[in-house]
């Protein structure tokens, strides 16, 4: 049982179609366990017209819970404010942050995603009728392995692509059915809102002011030097994931899922403040690292920024 704005939610089993969704803007959204993902957890809309998946990764050392807290209850109470999110439906993806090797990391991520969107919407279910957007938001670490993640399907996809084509057939033909299989990709049509993403680094360095305030990180730093060592600024695994993404960014443009616009909070003293090639910062003032993705009656902006 978990708790949202004072209210307690009793879960109830994933299983494969949907409750019968309400015509009623403001209902209680519907909880719900995903059987073989530890912790994960899904609060799905009570609204009819829902199109749209928002799937949440939490950071180093987070919870799905804590790290998002105030979504689970604020994008109902505001929304009258704000259309979108009556018709979107949240998962909230728990997963073993600090001993688990980003690369694995992503793959279990992958079976989530592809659990997630295996789902049939509507009371009977519909075979054909899926979400249209999903969207990713991720907070540091968890932004990391979201990218790995699309890169890892991009790479698969090309592959599978090339190995589908004659190699004697015409490099532009070629390339057209590369971009016709990287487009049927879901994962690589998704939207990305990251968070205070780790993808250039973390100053673990600078950790040690706030610990004595944030005790309970303490053994999360001291947990897993693979990790920590994985996310330092210019460690081999974020090396090879900015200049991958780059690469198939400038090769396939168009495809969304390989751009983004991080928010960062200010001052974020655990993240280094950048990004890939030529994408857009967008700053949160007066919000740090942990703050920035947690909306509230006088911080609305996590709940903008998700807007597909």
């Amino acid at each position: 049982m978990l708790s949202f704005a004072g209210i307690s939610l009793v879960f109830v089993e994933f299983i494969p179609g949907h409750p019968k969704r309400s015509l009623n803007v403001a209902k209680k959204r519907i909880p719900m366990f995903v059987p073989g993902y530890g912790k994960s957890y899904a609060l799905l809309s009570g609204t009819d017209g829902v199109d749209t998946v928002v799937i949440f990764v939490h950071g180093f050392g987070g919870k799905p819970t804590s790290t998002w807290r105030n979504f689970h209850g604020l994008v109902d109470e505001y929304a009258m404010d704000y259309s979108w999110w009556p018709k979107s439906d949240m998962y909230f993806y728990a997963y073993e942050s600090l001993h688990t090797p980003i690369r694995r990391n992503a793959e279990l991520l992958g079976g989530f995603v592809d659990v997630v969107l295996s789902r049939s919407l509507g009371d009977p279910p519909a075979d054909n009728l899926k979400y249209k957007n999903l969207v990713f938001a991720g907070h540091s670490e968890g932004g990391v392995i979201i990218r790995r993640l699309i890169l890892d399907r991009y790479e698969a996809t090309k592959t599978a692509a090339q190995k589908k084509t004659n190699r004697k057939i015409n490099a532009t033909v070629r390339k057209d059915e590369i971009e016709r299989m990287v487009k049927a990709e879901p994962v690589l049509s998704s939207y990305l809102r990251l968070f205070a993403p780790a993808c250039m680094g973390t100053n673990f360095s600078s950790w040690a002011g706030f610990l004595t305030s944030w005790s309970h990180l303490v053994s999360a730093l001291t947990a897993s030097s693979l990790v920590r060592n994985e996310l330092l600024s210019g460690s081999p695994i974020l090396k090879t994931l900015q200049t991958g993404t780059e690469l198939a960014h400038e090769e396939f443009p168009e495809v969304q899922s390989l751009y983004t616009r991080p928010l960062f909070g200010v001052p974020d003293q655990i993240v280094y403040s950048d990004s890939y090639k030529g994408e857009e910062l967008l700053w949160d003032d007066g919000y740090d690292h942990f703050g920035v993705c947690k909306p509230n009656h006088a911080h609305k902006r996590p709940l903008e920024f998700v807007k597909v």
